[in-house]
């Protein structure tokens, strides 16, 4: 039946990152085929849960323009310590906090902006099993390990999960991908059947 759908449909985009991010891991643990892109994929969708789960709370605690895309001045590591203390909790740093939640931040930093980079090597080895292809990670590749990257995950995930219990949302903050409020009108001599 031909017609017109009218309505609302919210994304909460947090919780698309998290599956992103632990799609990724899941991939990483099943193979070593792509399992630095894998890794690559969640460390950058975790960076971006926490963000948007900042996001996502400070519009319902007071701080619409950080949904809203207007913000261009408040920085990640201060919606932290406000976040907290708009939920009742301590303020404290996520460097105090959650330190590996730090670590995916400061690796999304680090890899924002995309820069060529020349990194030294000046490391002892054992052997090289072919030549120009031994694996030696630098830079952004060092903290791409399948253990830092699973424990920055659940770093990430309590994080979310403790300023959700402190704000009154519930244990599970992963569980809504988005909410619609739809009404279809059929065309005038649409039949249903």
């Amino acid at each position: 039946m031909a017609g017109h759908v009218y309505g609302e449909t919210e994304l909460i985009t947090y919780v698309y990152f998290h599956i992103g991010a632990r799609s990724a891991l899941r991939a990483a643990a099943e193979s070593t085929d792509g399992q630095l892109y894998n890794l690559l994929n969640a460390m950058v969708m975790s960076a971006f849960t926490v963000e948007g789960y900042f996001n996502h709370l400070g519009e319902k605690f007071g701080y619409p323009e950080w949904n809203n895309g207007e913000d261009r001045r408040t920085k990640i590591w201060d919606k932290y310590p406000m976040l907290r203390k708009k939920v009742g909790l301590q303020s404290a740093k996520i460097k105090e906090s959650y330190p590996l939640v730090a670590d995916l931040l400061d690796f999304r930093n680090s890899i924002a902006h995309g820069r060529t980079a020349t990194h030294k090597i000046d490391q002892a080895v054992d052997g090289v099993k072919w030549p120009h292809r031994e694996k030696i990670p630098v830079g952004w590749q060092v903290p791409l390990n399948p253990e830092h990257v699973q424990d920055c995950f659940e770093s990430m995930r309590q994080l979310i999960i403790e300023l959700n219990v402190a704000a009154g949302l519930g244990d599970k903050p992963f569980q809504k991908m988005g909410t619609s409020t739809l009404r279809f009108v059929a065309n005038e001599g649409s039949s249903l059947f």
